[in-house]
Parts: C-alpha cells; structure tokens; sequence
C-alpha cells in the first residue's frame, strides 16, 4: 500500500488533508493514553509517552514514508529544537572524549569549545548580581581563604535554614517521592560517571618539575576520587551501585549506547557539565591554574550535595553517595583544604619565579577556572519541583537593566501599541506591556524570554541587525521614545545573548591568543599532552631493540647515563593514561595501575582510609622524579627542569616510543604493561646503586616492592587473553632490552620473568 501511497496516481502521503487526518489522530491517541495512565508517576509516563511517540513514528513511517512520518512527529509539542542540537552535540563530545583515541581529530574542537565555555562563563559571570571569586581581584593566602571561609559558611547559614524548614513540615525540595527521586538520579549519571575527569591527566612525567609539588596535590584529589586504586571506594563505582539498586540499566559511560536516545538521559545541563568536566583536563600543560581554579570551586561544599544526601534517604534509597562527598569534601583535611592548598602552592610559585605581573595573569586564570565550575549546573529540576521564576529572575545585570526601562515604559507605550500586529509567546505587544502584569516577575522573565527568540527583531549576539534596535535609532518608528542610554542597555542585552566572543576569555586573563594557540603538527611528545596525531610514526619492532650495540664500560656498578637518564625519567609515562577516564578504573586492572602511579610519583602507603591533608604536608614525598634528579647531581650534572631537557641532553628514540605509546593505552594495552613490568627491574637494579643515598636506595625498595604487588595484579587480570599476554611478554622484551644497553648486557637472554615474581 505504501507503494501506490506513493506512486504517480496520487502522492496521498504529501496531501494536507492527509497528515492532518493524521495529526488529528496522534493527537487523539495521546489525549487517550494520558486519561489511561493520569494515576501513574510522573517518571512513569515520561518514558512511556516517548515510547508512544516511537510507535506512532513507526506506524507513520510504514505507511507514508519514514521522511514524512519524522516530520509530522516532529510537530508533536514539547520538541525544543536548539536545545535538542546542544544535547546532541554534548552528547557527541561525551562519547568521542570518552574514547578520544579513536577521536584524536575532535582534539582542536575540544580546545575551541573549552575557550568558549571560558568565555561564556566570564561573561556571566561580569554580568551577575553576585561578584562571588571576581570580588577578591588580587590574590593573597589571607583574601583567598577568607574569600573561601565567607562562601562556606553561606552554605552553612542556607542548610540551617532548610533543616528548620524540614522539620517544620515543608517537602522534599529536589523531587517529590521515590519514583521521581530515581529519575532525578538517573538522569545526573552522566555527570557522575566523570567524577574525577577534570584531573584526569593532571601530574604527568611532562609537566615541569618545579610544577610537581603542585599538581601532586591534585592528584592526591583524583586518585582518592578513584578510591586510592581500591576498587569498592572508586566514586564512579559507588554511583553505578547506586545506579544498579535502583535499577536504572545503564550501560558503561564510555559505551556508545549510553548517549543514545533510547535511554532518555536528556537534561542538556547534566551533559554539558559533564563535558565541561573532561574537556578543561585535556591540556594540562596549557590550562594548569584553571584546573586548579575549577578543582577548587568543585571540590567545595554545595547545598545540591547536603539536599541529595538528605533527600534520598528520605525517600528509602542509599544516600551514601553523597554522604561520601560530604565527608571527603571537608574544608579542614580534605578536598577543599587539598584543592585550596595546590592554588596557593601554585601562586607562590609563580611569584618567585616570575613575578607580580605574571602572577597577577595566573590568579585571573585561576578565577577563570573556578567561575566554570561555579556556573556549571549539572543538576536538573525535577517536574514537580520546578522554583518559581521569580526566585531566580533577574538571571543577571543585564536582565535587570534592561526590565527596568520595560517596566518604566509599560504605562505610556501601552495603548500605543494595540495597533501592532507583532504577536510572540502567544500575545500581541500591546498584552504583553499591559501595565499591572507586567508588574508580574514571572511574566517579565517570559516577555524577555519570548522576545530574544523574535527574529528578526532581536538577532541573538548582533545588535546592529536586530530591528527592535534599528526602530529605536534615527530613521526609525521609536526614535526618541528611548534614551541613548537605554537604547545602549539594549544593545547590551541583546549582543550578550549570542555567543560570547572567545577573545573575551583572552582579554580577560591578559594574553594573546595567536601565541598560545598550538600549530597543527608541531606538538612535541615531551612538553604536550595529549598528542594523538603521530600515528606510528616511530618505528617499533622486536628486532628494533633486542640485539642492541651495548655500551663499552657499562655495568651495574656504572651504567650508560646517556641511555639510562631519559629511560628512567620517561618511563613513569607508561601507565599514565589509564587513568584519565574514570570511567574505566573500575576494574582490578585499572584500580592496581591507580597504586602502581601513586608509588612511582612519591605517594605513600595506602591505608583502610584516605590521606587527605597528611599527604599534601608531607615534606619526604619522594617518587622516580626525584630520585633521577638525585642521581644526575651525584654524577655532576645540572638538576633538569623537566623531561624535556632530560631529552634533549640525552635523546632517545626508545624514551619517544614510550611517550607515543603512553598516549593510546587502550590501543597498546597489554604492551604498556610489558613494558611498565619490564622497569621494575631497572628500579630494582639501582636499589643497591652508589648513585643514591642510603634514604634514597631504601625509599626506591619501597617504590619497587609497590610496583611488583601492583603488576602482580595486572599479569593475573591477563593470563586470561592471548593476544595481551602476547603483547605483554613483547613489551617485556623490548624494555628488557634497552636496560640492558645501560649496564652493557642482554638481559633479554636470560629468563623473562622469575616465578618468584609473577603468578
């Protein structure tokens, strides 16, 4: 039928009457399964009225044609278009950042929309009512933790008040009941399944040394967000528990089905947050002091987390989530004390080393940071318990400013305009400006509302072509009914309204962009990160390295310092990317590399509970770093600034391949783990070595002993599959190889791995 529906006696699927009868039908149909199912919870019918929806689409599509059939459902009410395209397009960023190796081309995109979240936010953020971070313009320990004192106990003074109005009787102010309590939780995963991402490459073997006492502080932060490497204390983990108690069927974050349609995770706020997460911890090295800004505003107290942790128990679901974030976030020896210490080790640093005015760029840059995620709301409302308008109108200045000049203007220009034919948000011009309801919040924050989105009288972000703006100068039906000062508060409002210019960001913080814009193809392994786009562009083979020329006079007492430095100095990159996705560090694999990183960068023992503050006051943290830099001061070389002056000193194709293959670990997974098991026996080597003090030799025993339970775990995880052990035992080789270039053996003659040391 659908045939002769569309052949040439009659095309019945592009008659009007037609799809009206259609319309009328679906409309019919709706009506009827509301009356059915008015008794169900809200969640219930949410899901259930799509579903209604995609089986009338079928319907449709079988018998007119699927283009048509998209196109009248298309029509149905509650479809938001330009929201629809910014769900999408964070959806799409979600998936691809989640697997960014097989994505390396979105990387410039990515780099692009964090300048604009920047500028966005900056934009906002000038504009609001509330000054918040921008209030302490320059920075002081004493103005920064003060600032810092004042904002938590607002928090306080706010929880206060809602434990008094609970008790008194007043309702749950995040949902109603459980049923919308489980989709409120559902439909925050996305944001909850990155907890963590924003650090998610902080502390790498490419940041600069003098840099190190900083970002460990952050990593402190990431790695207790991923449970110290124990798998039951990750916080992704603990949410996708939560997530199985309620019986959400959620897949992994990083599966391409957890953005599809089907799953109606559709808050845009919740994935642009989540976004906004893993975007600001692609370039470490490029952005530091506003990861460290936002990790400080996120690590902060928030009224939403208090409210979650009440609520939800409230209801009879497991509230320890948010209990955890509570307790862990704590201003005194947790993440906010940890978050605040790193900006402070941070700014210190920069003043020493370059002076007041840099220092007074990097605290701008730090305000950049904490700004984003202060005006980041990954929280959605829940139907029930949408605020009033009024609580949150005006949004900022600009609102204001420019309701002010309408609500004057309502009593003159009133009956002027019932002569208008101009109709947006259902009325005509002259209901809108009627005096006494205009008088009304809710309906102002409608009229500007609806008035924004009326082209072509306002053209979001251009003002010049926006006709309200042309009628009100010189030539125009307004002329002289508006001030030039208003008439500029208008031009304001609305060039504000499109997207914010991301040289805003740039002039903000004080720099040029066209100096600090990466040129295509001229990332460099050692200072960049990540640097996706080499391909295998180095050569890599077995026969690459395992007869290599050994070094005359080489031996464990001595070893070839031009091949030993930039091996040690590099290799801690070897596992650094499995965990920049938390995601997936859930897994015995993913939780052991977490202890194996935490080991080699100078961490301490992991205990039953967390370090916090302890870890960031120790003065002894030791880690490979610094060990490698003690050994070049016992042979009388200068102290290195960073890998790359270790590389361009010594360089290394070996030390390159490493840093190439760091990059895509879930590509070279079980080689990476050869390789990183294979440098345990360079460690253990130089346990006994004259080149490090006594301290030294037993602080590295310890590295070493950590190192050997962490990748005990690993071996065991991959005896299982073929192809990794493979890859494992290939790794092995080619590592044991190149030590033995250091201390003049071939170490890969004798026996790869002891039974002593593996399972």
């Amino acid at each position: 039928m659908s045939r002769w529906l569309e052949s040439d006696h009659g095309n019945i699927a592009s008659s009007p009457v037609f799809q009206c009868l259609f319309i009328v039908i679906l409309i019919a149909l709706l009506v009827k399964a509301y009356g059915e199912n008015v008794r169900r919870s809200w969640t219930s019918w949410s899901v259930e009225k799509v579903e209604i929806k995609e089986r009338l689409n079928e319907q449709l599509a079988a018998a007119i044609g699927e283009k048509n059939a998209s196109k009248i459902v298309a029509t149905l009410p509650g479809r938001q278009s330009d929201e629809s395209g910014d769900l999408n397009l964070y959806k799409d960023l979600y998936f691809k950042l989640h697997n960014l190796e097989r994505y390396p081309e979105i990387l410039p995109q990515a780099r692009d929309r964090l300048i604009s979240l920047f500028a966005e936010t900056i934009a906002e953020s000038s504009n609001s009512l509330e000054p918040g971070i921008l209030s302490v313009e320059g920075y002081s320990p004493d103005a920064l933790e003060t600032f810092l004192q004042i904002e938590n106990d607002k928090i306080v003074r706010r929880w206060e008040q809602y434990v008094l109005k609970r008790r008194a009787g007043s309702p749950l102010e995040l949902f109603e009941d459980k049923a919308e309590a489980e989709w409120w939780l559902r439909q925050i995963a996305p944001v909850k399944y990155v907890d963590g991402a924003w650090l998610g490459y902080i502390n790498k073997v490419t940041t600069p040394f003098a840099l190190r006492r900083v970002t460990k502080d952050a990593f402190q932060v990431l790695s207790e967000e991923l449970g110290d490497g124990k798998v039951h204390m990750n916080h992704v983990y603990v949410y996708r528990e939560l997530m199985r108690g309620i019986g959400a069927g959620l897949p992994e974050a990083h599966d391409p089905s957890f953005i599809h349609p089907d799953l109606h995770l559709d808050k845009v706020c919740v994935w642009k947050a989540a976004v906004a997460q893993l975007l600001i911890s692609l370039f470490p090295h490029d952005f530091l002091p506003e990861i460290l800004g936002f990790n400080m505003h996120f690590e902060g107290l928030t009224m939403d987390t208090m409210r979650a942790a009440k609520e939800v128990e409230d209801v009879g679901l497991d509230p320890y989530y948010f209990v955890l974030h509570i307790s862990i976030d704590n201003a005194d020896s947790g993440h906010t004390a940890i978050a605040m210490n790193a900006v402070m080790k941070y700014m210190e640093l920069i003043r020493q080393t370059e002076g007041e005015a840099s220092a007074r760029k990097a605290w701008r840059r730090v305000q950049t940071g904490f700004l984003l995620s202060n005006n980041l709301s990954g929280i959605p409302k829940s139907p029930s318990r949408r605020p009033p308008a009024t609580d949150s109108f005006p949004r900022n200045a600009r609102e204001a400013e420019i309701i002010k000049i309408f609500k004057a203007k309502a009593p003159v220009a009133h009956k002027i305009h019932c002569g208008s034919r101009i109709r947006f948000g259902g009325r005509k011009l002259d209901d809108w400006l009627e005096p006494q309801a205009f008088s009304n919040k809710g309906w102002q924050m409608d009229f500007l509302d609806h008035l924004s989105n009326l082209r072509p009288w306002v053209r979001k972000g251009d003002s010049s072509n926006s006709k309200l703006v042309t009628e009100l100068l010189w030539g125009g039906k307004m002329f002289g009914s508006f001030t030039q000062s208003e008439v500029e508060v208008v031009q304001r409002w609305i060039n504000a309204l499109g997207d914010p210019d991301p040289g805003l960001y740039w002039s903000f913080i004080g720099a040029d962009s066209t100096s600090s814009k990466p040129v295509p193809g001229k990332q460099d392994l050692r200072i960049d990160s990540p640097v996706l786009s080499l391909g295998n562009s180095l050569p890599w083979s077995d026969s690459s390295y395992t007869r290599p020329h050994t070094a005359a006079g080489a031996s464990f007492e001595s070893p070839d310092m031009s091949i030993l430095l930039p091996i040690w100095f590099t290799n801690p990159c070897l596992l650094e990317s499995f965990i920049s996705i938390p995601s997936k560090t859930t897994t015995p694999i993913a939780s052991s590399i977490v202890r194996h990183l935490r080991a080699q960068c100078g961490f301490d023992d992991e205990g039953s509970g967390v370090a916090g503050m302890d870890e960031a006051r120790r003065e002894d943290s030791v880690g490979l770093v610094e060990l490698g830099s003690e050994i070049m001061c016992e042979v009388g070389l200068e102290e290195p600034a960073s890998l790359k002056t270790v590389l361009d000193a010594f360089p290394s194709a070996f030390a390159l391949k490493m840093l190439e293959l760091s990059e895509r670990p879930m590509a070279h997974f079980g080689l990476l783990l050869g390789l990183a098991w294979s440098f345990v026996s360079l460690h253990d080597a130089l346990t006994s070595s004259n080149l490090l003090s006594a301290k030294s030799q037993a602080i590295l025993m310890q590295i070493v002993r950590r190192e050997r339970d962490s990748m005990k775990v690993c071996y065991k995880e991959l005896k299982n599959e073929a192809a990794q052990l493979e890859n494992f035992f290939q790794g092995y080789r080619l590592g044991r190889a190149e030590i033995g270039r250091c201390f003049g053996r071939n170490l890969d003659e004798q026996e790869l791995i002891s039974p002593n040391e593996l399972p």
